[in-house]
């Protein structure tokens, strides 16, 4: 990202301006007049609640436009990864940050119990990074000083931490943002709050009660407000959220409105609840940050060692230059006055410098003064007669990077590491002193330890750190290079089945999986339920769709294990005759129009058009038809990807009047159309209208295309397209797919769907208890215990019953 939304070295704060962020409409929140309080709430209920379900598939459509980086990438809040649209998403299947990203609901959709629109609201709904999303679980958001993070990995770090509540008013494991993106969750909590008033007392989930006071005002439990009002005003509106709010407007038809009117909050929760609220108030000015009453830490530095920071300052409606003056001859400023034109509506920076020929403990007040307003934020920082060494970094539960500040003309220091007073094994070490960190390994989960440096003359401070305290997960795999795990069925039969496996950490106790109706759930293939038990140690199941009525059906897979609960991982399944079209396109226009390029809304989908006629007296029964062929660049494109695959393509087509033939590509394309297959070309020669069939039998997502390469004017009618015919969604992509093992009826069962193969079967102690060659499928009945089967490439755990 080129650019910050804050400086995150800092926490300002700031009372929201009555101002008008967004573009709505000039009349949109014109009933919201004059209310305060809980009727205000209610009132945006009723402005803003209605709105276009885009469907939880949509949201990938929607993140196309309103999560979008200046690069064209996906910007995602829970990793520093910028992601590729379409081709890095998925459901699950991640083991590392950085694998792919995902649909994270910020309010957790546990919270109201997967209920709709709410499901599907792209206003709380965000792209992020997998690992990171099933960390966050659906713990509350909150701030934890002594969280941990998940680990990074190649080059990509996570952004946010999880750990135990130290906000006032609440212990509980909470997931903590980076400062960056409070104010962003803040504005999607209180928008809920206002889309769905009416109906919100009723989430009381035991996850939603960490937070909500199951009542339509105030909402939130008063921890929560506190917490949510101090991000709001702490992390101001970026152009990021006004970008978002436009982009999801134009496709669910309302906004957020704390976007628009930051304002709002304070009338709701905050310190205009009293009053009642206008869009058109007068506009006070105001600093915005640094907040009034403030502190800004400067950490600690060496004596007669300059040590720099930052100050951003934000102001609205300022008709005079803001002052600045420091208290303290220790603390200097690179400038002490600064334009009004340079503060209202953006941000100036001024950097702070501390400085002291002594060893103290100094503190200031910094004064910023414009017209009458008087701001004042109180500095701190700390000189030594030694290294400056400062707060670890990326704390986990077994590590920590320890950081300093090389002073000059020093080249190497010695790090101390210890346990309660004890140097750890592998310290003291020798780092260079121009390093400024060192990673620290092979910790104890949720034990305090200190550091210190040292050189021929000096020590720096002691520095205290506590590591992480273990954090339950349970990701849930599968096998198969899509991102989405789809299942197919003819209609009235079950589907195939799919194999699903767990990898957990600290996790103990048995595990609870849960699937909607009508999904099922089996750790043996004969048995199937939507709640299932795995035992310690048992780390697989399969998973199905009953037999059903044609349609598209979704669940997300719930694993619980004691209070952790994940519902992360979706599984779909499309039940449909594949011999049937369930794609019709008629090209039945309601009037002809000229040749050119359209967006024409069909009776399948809505098509973008590209030098093409429309005539609604053509076609094959004379009630419409799509004509090429005034250039050869005529063009007919899906604009959205058609799902369950496609079976084959069909349509009718002809020369129009006696113009010559004409050749149409018929392509689709499984990545938003970065690149196109070609499924054939319709040779169009007849003057009597010729039907085309394609077959392409390719499974997911794609859009379909219809593109003339040469001759002159046709016309095409009845644009068909059949569902993909296999009957699962997921390809054996490693050799480990190719054979299963699990229980049955008290016997272990090996399945080889390859050639034969060696595999030998242990128990806990390592004893081989059976060593055979398996073609198809073996039978060994064992006692009931734990196993352990292996090919000599890949092993599986099998719990026998």
């Amino acid at each position: 990202m080129t650019s910050m939304k804050r400086l995150l070295s800092l926490l300002p704060s700031f009372l929201m301006a009555a101002v008008l962020w967004g573009a709505a409409p000039s009349d949109y929140y014109k009933s919201c007049e004059g209310k305060k309080a809980a009727d205000l709430l209610s009132a945006l209920c009723k402005v803003v609640g209605p709105h276009t379900n885009v469907g939880y598939k949509g949201l990938w459509d929607v993140y196309g436009s309103s999560d979008i980086d200046e690069n064209g990438k996906i910007w995602d809040m829970y990793s520093t990864k910028r992601w590729t649209f379409r081709k890095e998403q998925c459901g699950s299947g991640y083991t590392k940050v950085g694998d792919c990203y995902n649909r994270e609901h910020s309010l957790p959709k546990s919270w109201f119990n997967d209920a709709s629109p709410m499901y599907s609201d792209a206003f709380h709904i965000y792209p992020t990074d997998g690992k990171v999303n099933g960390q966050r679980s659906n713990h509350p958001y909150g701030e934890c000083a002594n969280g941990s993070s998940v680990a990074a990995a190649n080059g990509v770090k996570p952004l946010g931490k999880l750990g135990a509540s130290t906000f006032p008013g609440y212990s509980g494991t909470v997931f903590e943002p980076v400062d960056e993106y409070k104010g962003d969750f803040a504005r999607s909590y209180f928008y809920m709050a206002a889309a769905y008033n009416d109906r919100i007392a009723s989430w009381n989930a035991t996850e939603a009660r960490a937070m909500l006071d199951q009542n339509s005002y105030p909402v939130f439990d008063a921890w929560a407000v506190s917490l949510l009002l101090k991000w709001h005003r702490q992390d101001p509106v970026s152009q990021k959220e006004i970008d978002r709010n436009e982009a999801i407007s134009k496709y669910q038809g309302n906004r957020n409105p704390f976007i628009d009117h930051p304002d709002l909050a304070e009338h709701i929760w905050g310190d205009k609840k009293t009053e009642g609220w206008h869009s058109s108030a007068v506009q006070q000015p105001v600093i915005n940050l640094p907040l009034n009453g403030s502190t800004v830490n400067f950490g600690v530095t060496a004596v007669n060692y300059p040590l720099q920071v930052p100050v951003r300052i934000e102001g609205m409606n300022l008709t005079s230059a803001v002052s600045l003056t420091v208290s303290s001859s220790d603390f200097s400023l690179s400038r002490t006055s600064v334009p009004a034109a340079e503060i209202n509506g953006s941000a100036a920076t001024v950097n702070v410098t501390f400085r002291s020929s002594t060893a103290k403990n100094a503190t200031a007040v910094l004064t910023l003064t414009s017209g009458s307003l008087v701001t004042k934020v109180k500095l701190t920082a700390s000189a030594i007669n030694g290294i400056p060494a400062h707060e670890a970094a990326y704390v986990t539960e077994d590590s920590f990077t320890a950081c300093w500040t090389g002073l000059a003309g020093d080249s190497d220091y010695t790090l101390t590491v210890s346990l309660n007073g004890t140097p750890i094994s592998g310290y003291p070490v020798t780092v260079r002193a121009d390093d400024g960190r060192h990673i620290v390994t092979g910790l104890e989960p949720g034990t305090t330890y200190t550091y210190q440096l040292s050189s021929a003359t000096m020590k720096s401070n002691i520095v205290t750190v506590t590591t992480a305290v273990p954090q339950p997960s349970i990701d849930i795999m599968h096998y198969g290079s899509d991102s989405r795990v789809v299942l197919t069925a003819m209609p009235g039969e079950p589907s195939d089945c799919e194999e699903f496996w767990l990898e957990t950490e600290n996790i103990d106790s048995e595990i609870t999986l849960s699937v909607n109706s009508p999904f099922e759930l089996s750790t043996d293939k004969a048995e199937w339920t939507r709640t299932l038990i795995l035992r310690p140690m048992e780390d697989r199941f399969y998973i199905r769709i009953a037999a059903s009525p044609a349609g598209h059906y979704e669940t997300f897979i719930t694993a619980t294990a004691g209070s952790y609960s994940t519902d992360d991982s979706m599984v779909e399944a499309i039940v449909t005759d594949p011999s049937v079209p369930t794609f019709i396109e008629t090209f039945n226009p309601i009037g002809s129009t000229s040749y050119g390029n359209h967006v024409y809304k069909g009776s399948a989908t809505t098509w973008n058009c590209k030098d093409v006629l429309f005539s609604a007296s053509e076609g094959v029964d004379k009630t419409g038809a799509v004509r090429f062929g005034k250039t050869t660049s005529s063009s007919i494109t899906t604009a959205s990807a058609k799902p369950a695959g496609i079976g084959t393509i069909s349509f009718q087509a002809k020369r129009f009047g006696t113009d010559d033939d004409a050749v149409i590509e018929v392509e689709y394309s499984a990545d938003s159309g970065q690149t196109w297959q070609s499924a054939g070309k319709a040779e169009i020669s007849s003057s009597a209208y010729t039907e085309f069939t394609f077959p392409v039998n390719v499974k997911g997502d794609n859009l379909i295309r219809l593109r003339q390469t040469s001759g002159e004017r046709v016309n095409i009618d009845n644009f068909t397209v059949t569902d993909y015919a296999g009957q699962s969604a997921i390809e054996i992509v490693d050799d480990i797919q190719t054979w299963e093992a699990y229980s049955l009826g008290g016997s272990l069962v090996i399945e080889n769907h390859g050639e034969a193969s060696r595999f030998i079967v242990y128990n806990l102690e390592g004893m081989i208890l059976a060593d055979r060659t398996v073609s198809g499928s073996a039978t060994l009945p064992l006692t009931p215990g734990f196993y352990i089967v292996s090919n000599l490439t890949d092993i599986r755990r099998v719990v026998v019953k």
